[in-house]
């Protein structure tokens, strides 16, 4: 396997879920991209310092509709991780994945773009709710790029350019799980756009680890009614009045 137009694809994964490594091993393999993974950092494992060394509370309970979880914490440490490592190793563009999906056939199309793509800070390669795009840009008889008064509310996969990891760093600690933070973009000056027709898709045959390392549940269990209402005006007026990125 090589690493296609110096482009390095990086798939987290806990250490326990083997299946799903296996899985990505098997689809990455049979169109020949060679990818690392990151070992996913399981929240239930951090201790009280290494959780408020990256989380706020103080925040989230300002800026946020409820407590985090342990495994949207673990999460969100694992995909600042990749970032981090982009950053020290000077890494220009990257792929990130989660390990529970499903490569597309025009997955290995988007390496032909990365020239292109590369521009943009961030790029969703999914989205599980079809959410409709405010203005479409036309890439090559294969893909077109797409901005969103809604970002999407995924993280199972992106492209992300190193001046893009440099802003998501720019947050010294963070409140939001990671793909909630991504559509509040427009506070780190960060653009985020959509790549259609996209490359990846959930694979609903892995339940999230977000999930299971919640007893069933993707978050907590309860939301805050008046913090709720604070966050829902405060994202309406954000995707009112700012788009994801110009195109």
């Amino acid at each position: 396997m090589s690493i296609i137009n110096n482009c390095p694809v990086y798939v987290i994964n806990l250490d326990c879920a083997t299946e799903r490594l296996l899985n990505m091993d098997k689809q990455l393999s049979e169109i020949n991209v060679a990818f690392e993974r990151i070992p996913a950092v399981k929240g239930n494992n951090l201790t009280t310092t290494e959780i408020n060394q990256e989380y706020s509370k103080i925040l989230n309970k300002k800026y946020f509709r409820a407590d985090l979880s342990m495994g949207e914490i673990g999460c969100y440490i694992s995909h600042r991780n990749v970032w981090r490592k982009m950053v020290a190793e000077n890494i220009a563009f990257a792929v990130i994945l989660e390990d529970d999906m499903n490569i597309e056939s025009n997955f290995i199309q988007l390496f032909s773009l990365s020239e292109t793509l590369i521009k943009y800070d961030l790029i969703k390669l999914a989205d599980n709710r079809n959410h409709q795009p405010k203005q479409i840009s036309s890439l090559d008889q294969q893909f077109e790029l797409i901005n969103f008064t809604k970002i999407p509310n995924c993280a199972t996969g992106y492209t992300l350019n190193l001046a893009g990891a440099k802003k998501l760093l720019a947050r010294d600690k963070f409140y939001r799980p990671v793909d909630i933070d991504m559509q509040f973009c427009q506070e780190l000056d960060l653009s985020v756009f959509g790549l259609r027709p996209y490359p990846i898709s959930e694979n609903k045959n892995f339940a999230s680890d977000i999930t299971l390392l919640n007893g069933g549940f993707h978050g907590t269990k309860s939301t805050n009614f008046i913090r709720n209402i604070k966050y829902r005006i405060h994202l309406w007026y954000l995707r009112k009045t700012h788009l994801s990125g110009e195109l």
